[in-house]
Parts: structure tokens; C-alpha cells; sequence
């Protein structure tokens, strides 16, 4: 019998013991062929106007999946590796050579991960069309989607995933000479050493918390550190160091406390459960912080990005106040553009007004904030009022000569004023004061234009030594739906798009810059959804490989429990709190961590994220449950197996 139909029978034979590694694989493998799938669908790419700016945050993300599933598949080998190490050690001691015995391992990890390769790459064909189903829905496409199979996704599938086997199956190969035979023997049997519990070191995780939290906060503008940047890296920094700090030595003296107090210790099961955690603790400490951190960042990322998807109308309606803006300096075309919209059917029109501005030229550098491809215009205080007038905004100013008021650039921090006490200089030797910034944007943003008032006598000045221009402006019922009518627009705007002459051609879209975000957004959420699926699956299935590890570990101790009268019921409440214990510390953290990042968020983005956050937090919930009642589950089951 050659080694290859050896590890092949073998497989066959103990096929239980090798699901959970083969599932993870298969997961990891369908999961990943999905997503890049997406990433070189000519449909979607064919479909959407972020072609060519988002093909970097697909690309970053397979990055990161890659990178993910390699640290999982190699920790679901580890698991299954030192389960397996008694039946190692039984082959050498049957006579069978090291050199024997490590190609059969190699083998046998080879023949699962071509498994794995065909079955997780066939789920994967499965699953790219409902996720492109999905993706289509989150960007408000029509389009029926096809079922293609991306060659360039199956072959760089298929490469990446043979290196990932090819390590893991020379990392098997090594087990046989890197243990005695007396530890292969032993490995189920290792036990893990106690926490000490050290009251200095609980008090400096509470510390380093408390400190990480008030930095992100920033409470009553204390700036300790006065640069935002500097300010939350190290906020940051203590957060990880606290958190760890706190899964070693602040569990461990909790824990300590509970045992001290004898009505509490030795009342019910709590006996079985705070002795089994204070064993445990230890040997979880790295992996309960990293699942802390990592739920936190997926937490904070996946409540962004929905907050931006979930708030898409008032975003587009704040930055765009218009349905059209225009003026293509050709005035054939102007009247063109308003016969198009006036005689359009199919809309509705609530106000269109035509308003006198001067584009100057000036340098724009003393405000930082506006890039020097910026065009500034000014408008009068007359045409600003009935402006406002048609948007039934209640607001009057009154500027002396050299005065001026900027308006919301489009800019993701609502609370800073970047303009108010800045100077500008004008043609005619003339200078203007910022005096005030709106909260509000008094034109569409994206037409790269940077809009000033300015007082009457100053505009009709400068008048007198430059030619005006008009802009022309019109604001429709239901302008999210005028596909048609916008798809005539772009037809005669489209030569004057990218035309950088002086004065400039304007053209904003309301429906454009729309369904722009819509597609923009729809796309980021799911990138970013498809992330945190897949971290919350990552760690889940870490935590369930550990305290199925552990409870191998444990199978001895839970036997001589039931020798002495321990009814299942007792012993699965002990499990349940255990495993309760590692799946849910981690989560109140996370969820500690992530309400007071999202709070500081709130602060600077001009979106509300309630709903968006219970939305998230309640799917996150529902997987984790699930994860959690399998692995009790599971657990019980190899106790008493």
C-alpha cells in the first residue's frame, strides 16, 4: 500500500475528526473566491460610475481576506494537529519511521486541501451571484445579474490557496521531529498554569482604559494632547495595552475576589465554573484581546459606513440644494439645457431662479482648506437673499464693504470653521474679511467651484471691471428619478465637463452626484459588511477551536464529576458560563470600545447613528448566539464522548 491510498483510506476512515478542519477551509476558500469574483465582475464594473476608484478598496480588501484566511486555515491546522498528536505518536511507536510518518501527514493535509479547493471554489460560484444580487440592491441597480465565472478569480483562488496548503502540509510534515514521542503522547494532557492575580496590575487596565477613553472623548476640550492625530493614536495605544492588561491580570483578581467570598464560591455550580475559568484565563489571554480589538474595529467600521448608506437622501440633499445648476458659457446651450428640463413631462418643477455671480480669479492659498483648481465666485447679497427666499430658508445678513461669508464645503468635520477671520484679496486692489461661515451649501458641491457673498456696493464695483455671468438654477420635485431626463442633460454637457478654461463652465446634478454616493456608499458597506462577516466567522471559529481544545484537555476532569453524582444538568451550566465566559467578555469590551469611538465620530460627522449602530450590533449578536450555543454544544458533546 503506497502512503497516498494510506492517507486517502485514513481520511476516509476517520472522516468525523477531520470535518472541522475541512469546513474551515472550505469557508475560508468560498469565501475568499466569492469576493474576488466580485472584485473582476465585468458586470458590476461595467455597471457603476466608480469605475476606477473603487477597484483599490476591493483590491486592499482581498489583501486583507487573504491574509485573514491564511492565520485561520494555519490555526484550524494547529487544532487539528494537536488533536492528532497521540495517533502520531502510536504510528512511531508501531515501528513506522519519522520520515514515514511526516509524509503521510503531508499527504493526507495535501488530499484535504484539494478537497477543500474544489468544494470551497464550487460554494464560492454558489455564492457570487447572491452577493452580487446584494451588492446590486445596496447600489439601486435594475440590472439583472448573470451567472459568469470569473477566470481570473479561480485562478488566483487556486494559487493562493495551493501556497496556503503547501505551508500548512510542510508545517504538519515538521510535527513528527519537532516532539518526542513522550510529548506527542502527552499533549492532551498539558494543562495550563493559574493566573496570579496582582492587584497593581488591575488597577493600571482600569487605567489605561479609563485614560484611552477620555483621550478619545476629549471631555470639556481638556487637550492633553492637542493634536487630534497624535491624540487618538495614543488613545489607541493604551486601549490595546489595557485591554490586555485586563484579560491577564484584572480577570484574574476578579476572580480572585469571587473566590474569597464563600457564599458566592460555594453556592451551586459556581464552584466548578470559577475554578475551571481561573485555570483558563491564562492560556486565552492573547486571543480574548485580539477578538476584543477586532470586534471594536469591525463594530466602529460596519456603523460608518451603514450611518453614511443609511443617511444617503439628507447627505445628498445638504450637499446638493439644487437639482441643476448650470452655465456652459455658451449661451445655445444654455437655452437648450432649459427647454430640456422645462418641457420635460415626466418632472415637476418647484423654483428655477437665475442668478447674477462674478468669477474671479485670486489666490486661495491663505485658506488652506480650498484647492487651487477651485474657482471663486461671488454673488451679491440681493441674489443670496432670494436665493434663500426660494428655499424658504429664513436668512438675512447685512455686510459692510470689504465683508464676505463662506458657505459648508462639503467637508466631513461639521464643527470647524476653516474660513471665518480669513482674508482674500480681490481684483482692484480690493481686500474681503471672512466675517462668517453657514453650515449649509449655498450651491451643489463637486463642481469644484468655491462659493462667497459679498455686500451689494462691492459686487456692483467689481462689476464695473469684469463681465458677469448667470447661473441658472433649478430645483425638481422628483429628482431622484429623472433618469431620463438626466441621461438628455449629460448628452449635450458632456464636451463641457472637463473644459478648465476661465471663466469655467459649471454643471451640477442633483441625480448624478446621487446616485453617485448611493453607489459609492452601497459599495463601501458591503465591502465593509463582507469583512466583518467574515472577522465575526474568524473569530467565532477561534473561539470554538479553543474550547474544543480545551475541552479534550478537560474530558478527564468532567469524567471524574460524573463518577461522583454530578448530574449533566450541573455540568452543562458550568459549560454554558465557561464558554459564555470566553464568548461574551471579549463583546462587552468590543462594544465598550467601539460606543465611545463612535461617539467622537458623532461629534465631527453631520450623521446620526442610533439606528444604524442597533442594526449592526443586533446582526452581530445574532451570529455570535449562534457561535455560541454550537460551541457549548460541541463541547458537552466531546465530554461526554
Amino acid at each position: 500500500m503506497t502512503l497516498y491510498s494510506l492517507a486517502s483510506k485514513n481520511i476516509k476512515k476517520n472522516i468525523r475528526q477531520y470535518l472541522i478542519y475541512l469546513n474551515s477551509m472550505i469557508i475560508s476558500i468560498s469565501i475568499y473566491f466569492t469576493f474576488v469574483s466580485l472584485e473582476y465582475n465585468n458586470q458590476l464594473l461595467g455597471s457603476t460610475v466608480t469605475l476606477g476608484k473603487m477597484e483599490s478598496a476591493f483590491h486592499v480588501a482581498s489583501i486583507v481576506l487573504m491574509i485573514f484566511s491564511a492565520i485561520f486555515i494555519w490555526y484550524s491546522n494547529s487544532f487539528f494537529t494537536r488533536k492528532r498528536k497521540r495517533e502520531i505518536g502510536l504510528y512511531s511507536l508501531f515501528g513506522m519511521s519519522k520520515r514515514k510518518v511526516a509524509q503521510l501527514l503531508f499527504f493526507e493535509n495535501l488530499i484535504i486541501g484539494a478537497l477543500a479547493l474544489i468544494l470551497g471554489i464550487s460554494m464560492g460560484l454558489l455564492f457570487s451571484k447572491m452577493f452580487m444580487m446584494i451588492i446590486f440592491k445596496l447600489m439601486n441597480f435594475s440590472l439583472e445579474v448573470t451567472f459568469t465565472i470569473s477566470q481570473s478569480a479561480l485562478i488566483q483562488t487556486i494559487v493562493i490557496f495551493l501556497i496556503i496548503i503547501l505551508i500548512t502540509s510542510i508545517h504538519s510534515y515538521r510535527v513528527i521531529y519537532r516532539f518526542s514521542l513522550a510529548e506527542l503522547f502527552k499533549a492532551e494532557r498539558i494543562g495550563e498554569r493559574r493566573s496570579t492575580p496582582s492587584i497593581v496590575t488591575s488597577f493600571l487596565a482600569i487605567a489605561c482604559i479609563i485614560s484611552g477613553y477620555i483621550l478619545v472623548m476629549n471631555p470639556g476640550e481638556l487637550n492633553v494632547i492637542a493634536q487630534t492625530g497624535i491624540r487618538i493614536i495614543t488613545a489607541v495605544f493604551l486601549l490595546i495595552i489595557g485591554t490586555y492588561i485586563f484579560m491577564h491580570s484584572l480577570l484574574a483578581y476578579l476572580l480572585f475576589l469571587l473566590k474569597k467570598m464563600n457564599s458566592v464560591y460555594y453556592k451551586g455550580r459556581n464552584l466548578l465554573s470559577v475554578s475551571q475559568l481561573m485555570y483558563r484565563i491564562k492560556g486565552n489571554v492573547l486571543v480574548l484581546t485580539v477578538i476584543s480589538l477586532l470586534s471594536s474595529i469591525t463594530i466602529v467600521a460596519c456603523v460608518l459606513t451603514y450611518s453614511f448608506y443609511y443617511h444617503i437622501d439628507s447627505i445628498s440633499q445638504k450637499d446638493n440644494p439644487y437639482s441643476y445648476i448650470f452655465n456652459l458659457m455658451d449661451t445655445k446651450v444654455n437655452n437648450q439645457l432649459q427647454s430640456i428640463i422645462e418641457e420635460d413631462s415626466s418632472t415637476k418643477i418647484t423654483y428655477s431662479e437665475k442668478i447674477e455671480y462674478l468669477p474671479i480669479q485670486t489666490d486661495v492659498s491663505a485658506l488652506e482648506r480650498v484647492p487651487d483648481f477651485y474657482h471663486t465666485i461671488l454673488i451679491s447679497e440681493d441674489s443670496y437673499h432670494n436665493l434663500m427666499k426660494k428655499r424658504k430658508v429664513k436668512e438675512e445678513v447685512h455686510l459692510e464693504m470689504n465683508e464676505a461669508i463662506a458657505f459648508y464645503d462639503g467637508t466631513l468635520n461639521q464643527n470647524n470653521d476653516p474660513y471665518s477671520g480669513k482674508s482674500l484679496s480681490l481684483p482692484n486692489n480690493h481686500t474681503i474679511k471672512i466675517i462668517d461661515y453657514k453650515g449649509y451649501s449655498l450651491l451643489n458641491q463637486g463642481g469644484n467651484l468655491f462659493p462667497l457673498v459679498v455686500s451689494n456696493s462691492l459686487f456692483n464695483e467689481l462689476k464695473m471691471g469684469m463681465t458677469s455671468e448667470k447661473l441658472y438654477i433649478y430645483k425638481i420635485e422628483n429628482e431622484k428619478e429623472i433618469k431620463a431626463l438626466n441621461k438628455k442633460l449629460d448628452r449635450l454637457t458632456e464636451p463641457y465637463k472637463y473644459v478648465d478654461d476661465t471663466p469655467r463652465p459649471i454643471y451640477s446634478s442633483f441625480y448624478e452626484n446621487y446616485h453617485y454616493g448611493l453607489e459609492t456608499y452601497g459599495l463601501l458597506i458591503f465591502i465593509c459588511g463582507f469583512l466583518g462577516l467574515v472577522f465575526l466567522l474568524a473569530t467565532g471559529s477561534i473561539i470554538y477551536f479553543k474550547q474544543l481544545m480545551e475541552a479534550t484537555t478537560d474530558k478527564g476532569r468532567y469524567k471524574i464529576l460524573e463518577k461522583i453524582g454530578i448530574p449533566d444538568k450541573e455540568v452543562k451550566g458550568s459549560i454554558a458560563r465557561q464558554v459564555g465566559f470566553t464568548f461574551f467578555l471579549p463583546l462587552i469590551l468590543a462594544i465598550s470600545h467601539s460606543i465611545v469611538f463612535l461617539a467622537f465620530f458623532s461629534d465631527y460627522l453631520p450623521i446620526k447613528m442610533q439606528v444604524p449602530y442597533i442594526t449592526c450590533l443586533g446582526v452581530y449578536l445574532c451570529i455570535y448566539l449562534v457561535y455560541y450555543w454550537l460551541t457549548s454544544a460541541s463541547y458537552f458533546k466531546i465530554i461526554k464522548g
